[in-house]
């Protein structure tokens, strides 16, 4: 029985923040990331909205896209509009479409802009906002 597993047990009295909460624990279970795709969808994009905002605040915005996790963007990003998070969804996409466009990222116009765009993410904005969408879009999923 995985974390996911152990929060979905709790049936009824499981609230959105305690799925989102037990959620945050993948690092300590990575095993959960190959059982993954036999979840409803909401579970899934959880899973890749808790990674994305860990590695946005360890790493960045840039590395997310470009790094170890960039293979994991298409699912992160469907996540993101899944849950209606769309303004997080569109920067995140506009800075792979930068830092694809110039992969050393040297044209200090594109560095600039990844820049201005970083700062505009939840994290940076309205966090609190953000964490409530994806509450929300627990509730939505769950009660279906």
């Amino acid at each position: 029985m995985n974390l996911i597993d152990r929060a979905l047990a709790q049936g009824d009295s499981l609230t959105a923040d305690d799925l989102l909460q037990a959620m945050a624990d993948l690092y300590k279970e990575p095993q959960v990331w190959q059982e993954l795709a036999q979840y409803p969808q909401y579970i899934q994009d959880i899973a890749y909205i808790v990674d994305y905002d860990t590695q946005v605040q360890m790493e960045g915005l840039d590395a997310f896209v470009t790094g170890p996790h960039a293979e994991q963007y298409e699912q992160t990003w469907q996540a993101l509009m899944n849950c209606g998070a769309v303004d997080e969804a569109r920067i995140l996409e506009r800075v792979k479409s930068l830092a694809d466009s110039d992969p050393a990222c040297e044209d200090s116009a594109v560095d600039d802009e990844i820049a201005v765009l970083c700062r505009k993410i939840a994290l940076y904005q309205d966090y609190d906002a953000f964490w409530d969408l994806v509450r929300a879009y627990i509730e939505r999923s769950w009660k279906r």
